[in-house]
């Protein structure tokens, strides 16, 4: 990959999870943002103002002609990532996009090689997967903190109330809990079990669900998938979008748990609760730095050629592959499909 200096990011989108990544990047550094994109040009102008953007667009591909840019943070709607990601490496510019990279593994599949035959570096955002609390997690396990893992718990669940044409619900917006949710308490039950086997990841030999899919829009509001994986690891994970159940975690090993409090966040400490001891080791938030640095910061730092070293957990693609996979299986059990799957 190339060098540079500094970053000149474009960012695609001018929504929520945009707002988080365009702050992160103002105190990231080895990173600027250069420039903003909205289909709306006031909105765009109001972002990059906001923001401290020298150029703003009120279209995609003027971003993307603009050759001050280097990389490209993609944050639209599901169902459009992989046109974006395809224009972008064909611009010239390296890619990270918003999880889920895609809408099914066929997408996932059809962006890495669009991004290999530019020669860009494509990488899917999972905050989570690049904070120090997870990294911490992922050490706790591989020293045996709790002995054997056994099973693995994972939450993300809010209520969000009906609102069938949001983002969140609506079909056609590639709304529901699995592909927002899931890929999230998936790519953590990969990551663990895994660990478990001194690899970076582990696939799940077997997968059953159950969920709910709203009468009106056809999308799941609350799921539940369990997973076998090698060595008899069990884990089951429980997303859900019209129903309160907490964002944390439970690695359960021979001897003890390790409870996290706020998986996704990163804004909750870790518990582990050993067998026979009576006070368990507590290890705090750490919150001093914005959650999307982190992320900024690893994909930078592959772009300068950075060496990946074996114990990080960042989601890189062999493993982003595997977690669309799974949520593809996930989807098939409980009957949800989308546009993108017409064909499969």
């Amino acid at each position: 990959m190339s060098s540079f200096k500094e970053i000149q990011w474009g960012i695609l989108g001018c929504g929520r999870i945009a707002s988080k990544f365009a702050q992160a990047l103002g105190e990231t550094t080895g990173s600027q943002l250069y420039a903003v994109a909205s289909r709306d040009a006031v909105r765009a102008e109001g972002f990059a103002k906001t923001y401290g953007a020298p150029a703003n667009y009120g279209s995609y591909e003027a971003l993307l002609a603009d050759p001050v840019v280097d990389a490209i943070y993609i944050a639209t709607l599901h169902p459009f990532h992989l046109e974006w990601i395809t224009k972008s490496v064909h611009a010239g510019k390296h890619v990270l996009c918003e999880k889920p990279l895609t809408m099914n593994l066929r997408e996932a599949k059809l962006a890495q090689h669009a991004a290999k035959g530019q020669r860009r570096l494509l990488r899917e955002a999972f905050m989570y997967r690049h904070h120090p609390q997870t990294a911490k997690v992922v050490e706790l396990v591989g020293s045996g903190a709790v002995g054997q893992v056994r099973m693995i718990e994972s939450n993300f669940c809010f209520d969000s109330g009906v609102q069938p044409e949001s983002r969140l619900q609506s079909k056609a917006l590639g709304g529901g809990s699995i592909l927002d949710l899931g890929c999230y308490a998936m790519s953590f039950s990969r990551l663990i079990a895994g660990r478990t086997q001194d690899r970076l990841f582990a696939e799940p030999i077997e997968l059953k669900a159950v969920g709910h899919l709203d009468p009106a829009t056809r999308t799941d509001m609350w799921t539940t998938a369990v997973m076998r994986f090698e060595g008899d690891i069990l884990a089951r994970a429980t997303v859900a979008m019209r129903a309160e159940g907490g964002r944390h975690s439970v690695i359960y090993g021979s001897k003890g748990r390790i409870i996290i409090d706020s998986s996704w966040h990163c804004d909750g400490s870790i518990r582990v609760e050993r067998d026979g001891e009576p006070t368990p080791t507590v290890y705090p938030a750490d919150t001093s730095r914005p959650l999307f640095s982190y992320e900024i910061e690893s994909f930078t730092g592959e772009l300068s050629g950075r060496p990946i070293g074996k114990d990080e957990v960042a989601m890189r693609m062999d493993d982003t592959l595997g977690n669309m996979k799974a949520l593809d299986h996930w989807r098939s059990e409980i009957g949800l499909g989308y546009e993108a799957d017409r064909g499969l």
